[in-house]
């Protein structure tokens, strides 16, 4: 059996080997893409080894024979949309980071499908397990853009003790840049050279925008802020030394505890996804070893509510595995805008617009302004419309999935009431081989009687036994020949029920208003999420203040455009308030006030009002240095707890799955059967009595 599966794919993988050479070859004698990128690796790294290049240039060129392909196409953008947020006017190391991204995960994903697919039979298994696949491809691609953050999160640490040095020696903020990238490792290098660029580049106010919109953390904002203001007005010595300095340290002990934090939750958290996904690795050696010793179950696993909780735990493992993405991808850096959202392309059709303002809230209603507030507390980009037709489709598509379940499931219930071996109802252990064909001829005896009942007419218990009499294969008794003629009635009852029942489209409706409440309820989790972050953000926030409240020029419109840009909770409610700054400061900030109207924050915008009114930044937050040591301390242990109730969310949504599986797949089915068998056992005796 083996060698008939290895045949076919030996020779589809020969095949298509032959095809990506014979495209490769042809593409690559094109004057394309691919003759642009050898001219341009001429001019890269002279010194690598020419076996290191010659791979490097290999990858090059695969990637742009990759870009011919349409789906290929679609894929590598995605990759290089999460990739592109580390890589600044690097064209070269971003294609060569993406193709060795895809290569790494499409080599995993082939060595874990090439044995499952040759070990494994069942479909629903196969599904099962390439659901599974699909979610490890996500778990990868995450790993390597986390690794990717946190390497330059380091490289950043460590170049700001550079500048720090060199700003010692120099004392000029232009130079500390460019020497400390002259030594930095490739990716920080790249930032640095973009940052010492826009220093000294004439409209340095404009290339500081650029960088801070396509910069990939705030710490980078802030340091390229703080170096232009500090080379633009100069820096100031106070009574604790240099401006510049001091705020350098602030900034390095923010970035130190943004390190810890996201190693320390990573550290705890590693893993549970593919916890999460374990399930659907066992749920056929459980079949298989409950069919074994309690052959009742194989019965069980094989009707139609078997297949219902198969696909159940699947819905489990899926949710728990959005909610641990959600649990650990929400303090993320935001992702670049990308093409329209495949939301606001639906809204564009006429009878979906149509729909959406039908089942939506009435713009200005108390459910529009919740459902708006959600959104925002989230930070998603969905207008409220869109969100309607997210909604829309997600329960539309989930009463086209329940019911297309039920009409499957009792299709598959008549495949087994055709085809299924008759066994004895007392059977408790294993049919021998004789026992397992008398029970397929049984089975092909009642196939073969139903057949002739569809033109019989009544349709009794008389008529059947007349009908088995009339086969010259069987041989019984009497009281047998009734006792089979009660079961192919029996069996002839299960096929002409309906493919329908209306408690069925009832739960089809319900889940599809379950589909229709989910993207909410999705919303509703992140948010509690974010709460648990708000207080962690005011504390940066205060820290950015602290660094800027020392400078004389610095304005309270100016503090709010750095808040906004450290911001990743608060930001929408900051960017509201910049828009309607210049109509008047004390109306933004009271509207600030109303919008994000969490108390740590709230004090420090009525600090902003107070100093907008008659004190200056620095008497208005002279309690942040004064507090700065307890605050410290404070904020450590604030994150431990964070950290916990992160890890206690995630262990709980990690082990779930497992949970549905053992007591859900295993022992509550194995009791439910084993207490209808006993019941059976026990009237059959009472017969017998």
């Amino acid at each position: 059996m083996m060698r008939e599966w290895l045949s076919p794919l030996l020779g589809i993988a020969t095949v298509l080997f032959l095809a990506a050479v014979a495209a490769f070859l042809w593409l690559s004698r094109r004057d394309s893409e691919v003759a642009a990128v050898r001219r341009y690796e001429a001019l890269r790294k002279p010194g690598q080894t020419p076996r290191k290049q010659v791979i490097y240039s290999l990858m090059q060129q695969l990637y742009s024979v990759c870009e011919q392909v349409p789906v290929l196409r679609v894929y590598l953008q995605h990759l290089r949309r999460r990739l592109v947020i580390l890589r600044l006017g690097d064209e070269w190391k971003l294609r060569l980071e993406t193709m060795k991204s895809a290569l790494f995960m499409w080599l995993v994903l082939l060595l874990a499908a090439i044995p499952l697919v040759l070990a494994v039979r069942d479909p629903f298994t196969l599904a099962m397990l390439g659901i599974g696949l699909w979610v490890g491809h996500g778990i990868l691609s995450d790993m390597g853009v986390h690794r990717l953050e946190m390497r330059l999160l380091r490289q950043l640490r460590r170049f700001l003790g550079d500048v720090r040095h060199y700003y010692h020696r120099h004392g000029m903020v232009e130079e500390a840049v460019y020497e400390s990238a002259d030594g930095a490792p490739y990716e920080m290098a790249l930032h640095g050279q973009e940052l010492y660029d826009m220093l000294m580049d004439s409209d340095a106010e404009d290339k500081l925008a650029q960088y801070v919109e396509h910069a990939p953390n705030r710490y980078l904002q802030g340091f390229a802020g703080l170096s232009y203001l500090i080379k633009e007005h100069g820096d100031q010595q106070t009574e604790s030394g240099s401006v510049y300095l001091k705020g350098l340290e602030k900034l390095s002990v923010e970035l130190n505890l943004e390190l810890l934090r996201r190693e320390r939750l990573s550290f705890l958290l590693q893993g549970l996804t593919v916890i999460a996904l374990l399930p659907l690795l066992f749920t056929r050696p459980i079949e298989a070893w409950a069919s074994h010793f309690f052959p009742a179950m194989d019965t069980f696993y094989a009707s139609a509510f078997g297949w219902a909780v198969k696909l159940c735990l699947l819905v489990v493992v899926w949710l728990c595995y959005v909610l641990l993405r959600n649990l650990s991808e929400l303090d993320a850096t935001v992702k670049p805008a990308g093409r329209k959202r495949w939301e606001q392309r639906v809204y564009g059709w006429p009878w979906m617009r149509w729909l959406a303002h039908r089942l939506g809230a009435i713009p200005g209603s108390h459910e529009a302004e919740r459902i708006t507030r959600l959104l925002k507390d989230t930070a998603s980009p969905l207008r409220l419309e869109w969100f309607y037709v997210q909604r829309i489709v997600v329960g539309f598509a989930a009463i086209l999935t329940v019911l297309g379940l039920f009409v499957s499931l009792h299709v598959a219930e008549r495949h087994q009431v055709l085809y299924t071996p008759v066994k004895p109802g007392t059977l408790f252990g294993q049919l021998s081989s004789e026992e397992e064909t008398k029970a397929r001829e049984t089975a092909a005896l009642d196939r073969r009687i139903l057949d002739q009942l569809k033109e019989v007419r009544p349709r009794n218990e008389n008529n059947v036994i007349s009908l088995l009499l009339k086969d010259s294969t069987l041989q019984i008794k009497e009281e047998q020949l009734r006792e089979a003629a009660r079961r192919i009635l029996d069996k002839l009852e299960k096929l002409n029920q309906p493919l329908l029942a209306w408690w069925e489209a009832f739960l089809a409706f319900t889940a599809g208003w379950g589909g229709y409440m989910l993207p909410v309820g999705i919303r509703l989790f992140q948010r509690r999420m974010r709460q648990m972050e708000m207080k962690h953000e005011v504390d940066q926030l205060q820290a950015v203040i602290a660094m800027l409240a020392e400078m004389d020029r610095m304005s309270v419109e100016q503090l709010l455009i750095w808040m906004e840009q450290f911001a990743f909770i608060f930001k929408e409610p900051l960017q509201a308030c910049l828009l309607h700054v210049e109509q008047g400061e004390e109306q933004a900030l009271a509207q600030l006030k109303e919008d994000a109207p969490f108390l740590p924050f709230v004090r420090i915008v009525e600090k902003l009002e107070m100093t907008s009114q008659h004190l200056t930044i620095r008497q208005a937050f002279d309690d942040l240095e004064t507090e700065q040591t307890f605050a410290r301390e404070q904020r450590k242990q604030e994150y431990e707890q964070l950290i916990e109730q992160k890890a206690g969310w995630g262990r709980w949504i990690g082990f779930t799955p497992f949970m549905t599986l053992i007591f859900g797949y295993l022992v509550i089915p194995l009791v439910v059967v084993s207490l209808h068998q006993m019941t059976t056992y026990y009237d059959q005796l009472h017969r017998i009595q």
